[in-house]
């Protein structure tokens, strides 16, 4: 145990040269908004009016969303409360619509995930050699068996009248095809060409966006 401890904080101190402020909106629940500076770490948001300030935390009790303002290019995230137990989780807004598309970054059961903050950089094989020797044999194995080059992604979707949204790949078995289908019901154009075999998941953003522009209008 103590040697997962000596692995945690020792990749923390290596991960705070990942993290990146950027230009960002902060919206309150109470309507207010406030531009600054802002970044993401894990389901909390740090933010500071100007540079040359100290970042506050923040997260869902007082905040209902996030716009990011990079090169003209806006990425929002929200919290959203996924299921019925666990409190709202920051998730990513791909597209919105009668039906809205949310990215999850981390999983709440992968140690990984719980070590490295979703929302830095996770390059292969990043950590020096003066702190692999650090680590040691077994924790450098502990470390290498965690796969730490990739970040559990995950998809939500969700229309107005859910109380949750449903998760398309969540589980053992990524079932994503059948839970998408059973989502859109309602339009036999999109169930038939999943069916077929037509659509891949990496096109589940141009799904939810055919059933909000076409779909709807028939």
């Amino acid at each position: 145990m103590k040697q997962l401890y000596k692995i945690i904080i020792l990749i923390l101190i290596r991960l705070k040269s990942y993290s990146q402020t950027q230009e960002a909106i902060i919206y309150f629940k109470d309507g207010d908004s406030i531009e600054g500076f802002a970044s993401l770490k894990f389901n909390k948001i740090k933010f500071k009016v100007s540079q040359d300030e100290k970042y506050d935390s923040w997260d869902e009790e007082f905040l209902k969303k996030i716009t990011f303002l990079d090169f003209g290019t806006r990425r929002t995230f929200e919290y959203v409360k996924l299921n019925s137990l666990d409190k709202p989780k920051l998730v990513e807004i791909i597209t919105q619509g009668e039906a809205t598309l949310y990215k999850k970054l981390g999983s709440d059961f992968s140690l990984t995930d719980l070590i490295y903050n979703p929302y830095n950089d996770r390059p292969y094989n990043s950590l020096s050699p003066e702190l692999k020797t650090q680590l040691g044999p077994q924790a450098q194995q502990q470390l290498s068996n965690s796969n730490v080059s990739e970040t559990s992604t995950f998809y939500y979707i969700k229309k107005p009248k859910d109380k949750y949204p449903t998760c398309l790949n969540c589980g053992i078995v990524n079932a994503w095809r059948k839970n998408t289908s059973k989502f859109f019901a309602d339009c036999d154009f999109i169930v038939k060409k999943l069916k077929g075999g037509k659509w891949l998941f990496e096109d589940i953003k141009e799904i939810v966006e055919f059933y909000n522009d076409i779909c709807l209008g028939e």
